[in-house]
């Protein structure tokens, strides 16, 4: 089985599809495939004899020790990019209904909003750091895009444009820029970016994604993907006048007709500002 290791792991090399932390992520998923392959008597694959029985033989193993809904849905998107790149496209159903995988609930049952005072942000010594992380905030910006922001190519006066190559999914965006405090950061960006990203020169994506974890993990500020939750429940109160249903306001039952109209207009907006393009995400950020 160390043969289809290395497969694999040429396999990834050669076809760097998705983010840096999609092709970690596969790369992590599949290697752990190859261990739990070879656990259940699969000893003697190479990287194009994966079949459908494998990949059944796969989910009942998980289904029995307790796998999370979840990581089974993410490990079949990452067989499925394996079984494209041998091309088998089809072998697999697109569907997991038809591979016996239920179905999750994304939806929380709290608000995972996040809101970092000033007084926290100046606790952050690096100003690139602690940039991104402003950016993160008043923006809604992902990690890895408030890393490769550029305000040379972004900073269009009244709204803020991303990249593709930026983005998760290769999509394009513009976020508007409506207050003193986002046009105050994009201000303090120029100045200490210039033409370049809010990476150092000296760094690539990689090591500045070690250091940004390793400086936030020393201040106990592990994860603020929260942070994004909070850019949507403030862009839509803006956007509705009331609350959304995380923050306190009305859940959408209790919305009357002209509520109702308002209420599905922000959420677009919000899902295009967030980079989602679709309204059912935004029930993750603001309830239903």
């Amino acid at each position: 089985m160390k043969r289809l290791e290395y497969q694999l792991k040429q396999l990834a090399s050669h076809n760097r599809d998705g983010s840096f932390a999609t092709q970690a992520a596969r790369k992590k998923h599949l290697k752990r495939v190859v261990s739990e392959l070879r656990m259940l008597g699969y000893n003697q694959m190479h990287v194009r004899s994966l079949k459908l029985k494998h990949v059944h033989a796969l989910i009942n193993y998980w289904q029995r020790t307790g796998h999370s809904i979840g990581t089974q849905k993410n490990v079949l998107a990452h067989l499925r990019w394996w079984a494209r790149k041998i091309g088998k496209d089809e072998m697999i159903p697109k569907s997991n209904n038809e591979l016996l995988v239920g179905k999750r609930s994304l939806i929380p049952l709290e608000s995972k909003a996040q809101y970092l005072k000033r007084t926290q942000l100046k606790q952050i010594s690096n100003a690139y750091i602690r940039l991104s992380i402003e950016l993160q905030q008043d923006f809604g910006l992902r990690q890895e895009e408030s890393f490769k922001f550029r305000p040379s190519y972004a900073d269009r006066g009244s709204y803020i444009e991303l990249k593709g190559s930026w983005t998760k999914g290769g999509r394009k965006r513009s976020i508007p820029i409506i207050s003193f405090e986002q046009r105050d950061l994009i201000d303090r960006i120029h100045a200490i970016a210039g033409q370049r990203s809010l990476i150092p020169a000296e760094y690539s994506l990689k090591t500045w994604r070690s250091k940004y974890v390793r400086l936030l993990s020393n201040l106990g500020l592990k994860k603020l993907h929260g942070l994004r939750h909070g850019y949507a429940q403030r862009r839509y109160r803006d956007l509705t006048g009331f609350e959304s249903v995380f923050a306190g306001g009305p859940k959408r039952i209790a919305l009357d007709s002209e509520q109702q109209v308002i209420d599905v207009q922000a959420r677009l907006q919000v899902s295009q500002e967030l980079g989602h393009n679709r309204i059912e995400i935004t029930d993750v950020y603001l309830g239903r």
